[in-house]
């Protein structure tokens, strides 16, 4: 058991509602299967037809709880002549209420943690993909109304035409509604997991990043985005349902992609390759064995804002700067190309004269001294290119990675430099990894490579040209004498 020194100081509290605090797919099946098997009864269609079209309703009303899923579906036109939907489905109706009510509950030890953290002056903030109405209620239901300060949920989605709400309803709209917790809506269309969503969440309500935690069930969509993010990831480990069979009719029925499932399946079978800061195995209680929970303490905007502002002008001036070293570091490379082809150009022109030099008793082309300059000058430009511009131009890139580093979580879409990066050492060359350093040396060594090939040629030919300049003199002229 950790002593109180050992515990993470905490002072707000996020957490997904789903399968966190309670069990959202128990609720939902309980809801959706006396619909299910109502639709099975009255379509003339086949059952995969049918989960199709509730599949297509579904996902055009962004929920799976979608409550005039029967006024919208196609295979049920057959009935239709029989009168309204609705009052035929009365019965299936009455028992999806009265089985959703009977499991809706929380988990146990949840609503006492929460009261305990509330007490404690921490602030708490629930995160879901539920739609507002949903989850509304669900808090009502639980008496967690006032208890966590903040809701944020996607808008509710919109009415068959014609419809009225409150006529639907059982109990006055007031029932239905928040009465102390504030209601906020996410982007439309903005799913988990997207840490940007979050990090909007934590700005706007002033959080501090280092005495935050998240609480979910999902490892993909709530542990990882917590992660990106940087705040302490905890995961519910008790609420995950994707192991159950009943499962899988809620994948094929969902609102979810296909994209969706299928990433959720493989992670499921396959696992994951990081473990989660925190597991909670058993009970929402196991929180306070790793966390201390404070009075929440709003961060200041301002300064947090000026800092980033600074921080963003200096990381913008490192990427200048490796711009500048990057050009300089092309035109070095340029000019050494240039420069070469130049001296190989004059290097032809003394083969076709055939000029020779003469050394220390020695005879041989002239050509070979420009081959041999050339050599020295191709790799000057490499001394100055591998140990100036290069070193300067990583200099510059680690400085920026140090900055976006420190600020990720702050600034999004700073990550610039370290993409970069991570993709340069992944560059393969015949399947072996060549970093930066690997393909400037590469680069200079093929250069030099091909002027020694030059330099060799260049000298087992020598005599060939003494032979085609023999053969252009000419012929002896025979004397009278002779």
């Amino acid at each position: 058991m950790a002593t109180k020194s050992m515990l993470r100081k905490i002072d707000t509290l996020i957490i997904d509602l789903d399968n966190t605090i309670f069990d959202w797919f128990a609720v939902w099946y309980a809801s959706f299967r006396p619909i299910y098997d109502a639709i099975k009864t009255f379509s003339d269609k086949s059952i995969e037809e049918i989960e199709a079209d509730i599949r297509r309703v579904h996902q055009l009303r962004g929920t799976s709880e979608y409550s005039f899923l029967i006024e919208e579906l196609d295979v049920l036109q057959n009935i239709d002549k029989d009168g309204d939907r609705r009052q035929q489905f009365s019965k299936a109706i009455q028992d999806s209420q009265s089985k959703r009510d009977k499991i809706m509950k929380p988990y146990d030890g949840v609503f006492q943690s929460l009261w305990n953290i509330k007490n404690k002056g921490t602030k708490i903030i629930a995160y879901t993909e539920s739609m507002a109405f949903y989850s509304a209620y669900r808090l009502k239901r639980f008496g967690l109304d006032g208890v966590i300060d903040v809701l944020y949920s996607p808008k509710d989605h919109t009415v068959p035409f014609g419809t009225s709400v409150s006529d639907l309803r059982r109990l006055p709209d007031e029932f239905y509604q928040l009465q102390v917790t504030q209601s906020k809506h996410t982007p439309a269309g903005e799913l988990k997991p997207n840490p940007k969503v979050l990090l909007d969440i934590i700005k706007s309500e002033s959080v501090n990043v280092d005495r935050c935690a998240y609480v979910g069930d999902s490892l993909f969509k709530d542990v990882a985005m917590a992660r990106d993010v940087g705040v302490l990831d905890i995961h519910a480990k008790y609420g995950e349902s994707q192991r159950k069979p009943e499962y899988e009719l809620l994948q094929r029925v969902s609102h979810w992609t296909e994209d969706d499932v299928k990433r959720e399946t493989e992670i499921t079978e396959l696992g994951h390759d990081f473990e989660p800061s925190i597991v909670l195995k058993e009970h929402f209680l196991e929180i306070f064995m790793y966390c201390d929970f404070n009075p929440f303490v709003e961060i200041d905007n301002l300064k947090q804002s000026v800092d980033n502002e600074f921080a963003l002008e200096t990381w913008k001036k490192a990427v200048d700067v490796q711009q500048h070293f990057n050009d300089m570091q092309m035109k070095l490379r340029n000019y050494a190309i240039t420069i070469v082809a130049a001296m190989i150009a004059a290097v032809g022109f003394t083969f076709q004269s055939g000029l020779k030099t003469s050394l220390l008793g020695f005879s041989f082309p002239a050509g070979v001294l420009l081959i041999i300059t050339s050599m020295l000058a191709w790799y000057a430009f490499y001394f100055i290119d591998r140990f100036g511009y290069h070193s300067l131009l990583k200099g510059a890139v680690s400085h920026a990675g140090k900055i976006e580093n420190e600020y990720k979580d702050r600034i999004p879409g700073i990550g610039l430099g370290n993409s970069i990066s991570e993709a340069s050492q992944s560059v393969k060359f015949f399947g072996l990894k060549a970093d930066s350093n690997a393909r400037l040396i590469l680069f200079y060594l093929a250069g030099g490579i091909m002027l020694g090939i030059l330099l060799v040629g260049f000298m087992f030919a020598t005599e060939s040209v003494a032979t085609i300049e023999a053969s252009k003199s000419p012929p002896a002229t025979i004397t009278e004498n002779e």
